[in-house]
């Protein structure tokens, strides 16, 4: 069960050697729990006087668990939108580089340099292949 409280002792209570190496042990009491927690560092995660979220697990030996407040799900999908628009935004930013170069060098205006770089975005990032109308309208 996930508790709140307030960290009100912290003492070291030896190491043990574990199978991911030297453990720290510390006997922890927040807000009426005490149990044992255990750490890859000499410094104790919980600290006294902090309020922080904790797993009791009582028993012969309780323990305490530090609570990571790691939304993965909700980051997760708003990073993958931010990925795509990004990927996007980067995608468009080429290509326009690409289509003012192609146009600088074979004439056009300005309306020509957005139309040929939207066909290079919409080839990049879909695949579709734009459909040649003669030989004189596809830079390739």
């Amino acid at each position: 069960m996930i508790k709140k409280g307030i960290v009100k002792n912290v003492q070291p209570n030896g190491t043990w050697e574990g199978q991911y190496g030297l453990m720290y042990k510390f006997e922890v009491t927040i807000g009426d729990d005490t149990g044992q927690t255990m750490s890859k560092s000499e410094q104790c995660k919980f600290v006294v006087g902090q309020d922080t979220e904790y797993e009791f697990v009582d028993g012969k030996y309780p323990k305490i668990k530090s609570v990571s407040n790691f939304q993965q799900n909700g980051s997760t999908q708003a990073n993958t939108s931010n990925n795509a628009d990004r990927e996007t935004l980067i995608v468009r930013q080429s290509t326009l580089k690409c289509a003012t170069d192609y146009i600088c060098n074979n004439g056009g205006d300005k309306a020509d340099v957005i139309e040929l770089a939207e066909m290079f975005t919409e080839w990049v990032l879909t695949g579709k292949k734009p459909t040649k109308q003669n030989n004189n309208d596809m830079p390739f």
